[in-house]
């Protein structure tokens, strides 16, 4: 398989697991029965990959691609194209294991929610994060529900043919047809769907789409355990990333978090850094600039960002005013959105 062929087979996979479109610019495909291949090639888009579970030879492997294992058994790997291994994992277990490889974290019974809300809270109030979800090879399952960013047509990107013929809206989804059924009735019927129903059939949608709705801070959590992969390990015991458990210029616990997209303040050794997880750029910055920073990212607003800075700078309102415009300025110029609305 040509390396092009492996970077689709990755990010097709990535939107499987996920639940986030756009990997691939067609929907990706699980088959559990191999009997259904043909049926699920039926629905392939000319840039649909489909995989199919105990089968396949290769022979089309432009669109189709031979996975082995287990996809749903904990412990278990999930083997795909011969080379890419996955482990599943419970949420439970994560804290306990060391991550050897590319590790699916998937949240599916209440236990594991309550562990995720509970954790993501500490996360907030101290600055304590689970470390193994800190590593590159931690991928969570449902990521697209996590993030609340799905699109009206995400749950077409993905569908799980399970072994009787099912046809669902991802491994744990919505039941959205059966084999047989036109592409077209199952668009329809995906469409209808709320995002919460990527996880229908394992656990109660409706409690985790309002627990979810009660923090709404989730998706900067998950941007700031993204952001902890750009820190060398070796200097992580000594950082904190700055809206978590600590603020620069004495924000609210209780504050609202800024968008996921905004750019990150990390201290550490006393030094302030802006780390823009959208392009992997750092810039060191002093700690006046840094509670400016974090102050416009929180408030969203030049001028409320500059009165709740202005008591921690030890200046007025006006020079604070003055000195957040040209800090949020230098870094328009820079290309960096502070605000993270991009």
């Amino acid at each position: 398989m040509k390396l092009s062929q492996q970077q689709a087979v990755g990010a097709a996979m990535d939107q499987w697991i996920t639940g986030i479109p756009g990997r691939i610019p067609d929907h990706a495909i699980f088959v559990e029965n191999p009997e259904h291949a043909p049926y699920a090639k039926e629905l392939a888009g000319e840039q649909s990959i489909v995989f199919v579970l105990d089968g396949g030879n290769g022979a089309d492997e432009d669109t189709v691609v031979p996975v082995s294992g287990f996809f749903d058994v904990v412990g278990e790997e999930l083997l795909v194209a011969g080379s890419l291994s996955l482990e599943v994992q419970d949420y439970l277990a994560i804290p306990f294991i060391s991550l050897m490889g590319v590790t699916v974290v998937r949240i599916t019974t209440s236990e594991d929610w309550q562990a995720f809300f509970d954790d993501a809270e500490e996360a907030r109030r101290s600055g304590h994060f689970v470390w193994q979800l800190t590593e590159v090879n931690a991928v969570f399952a449902e990521r697209g529900l996590l993030d609340g960013g799905q699109g009206v047509d995400s749950p077409l990107a993905r569908l799980h043919i399970a072994s009787d013929g099912t046809v669902l809206s991802g491994p744990y989804g919505s039941t959205v047809g059966k084999a047989g059924d036109s592409l077209a009735d199952i668009r329809t019927r995906c469409l209808a769907l709320e995002p919460e129903s990527a996880l229908a059939s394992v656990c109660d949608a409706e409690a985790v789409r309002d627990s979810l709705g009660a923090r709404p801070w989730i998706p900067r959590y998950l941007a700031a355990l993204d952001a902890w992969k750009f820190i060398p390990r070796d200097d992580r015991s000594k950082a904190t990333i700055v809206g978590f458990g600590a603020s620069v210029y004495g924000a609210s616990p209780t504050d609202d978090l800024p968008s996921p997209r905004a750019p990150f303040i990390i201290h550490s050794d006393g030094q302030y850094t802006l780390l823009d997880t959208t392009s992997g750029r750092t810039f060191r910055v002093g700690p006046d600039a840094a509670a400016i920073i974090e102050a416009l990212s929180n408030l969203r607003h030049l001028q409320l960002a500059a009165s709740a800075v202005a008591a921690a700078l030890g200046v007025s309102v006006a020079a604070a005013e003055e000195s957040t415009r040209a800090v949020l300025e230098q870094f328009e110029r820079a290309g960096v959105d502070v605000f993270g609305a991009g």
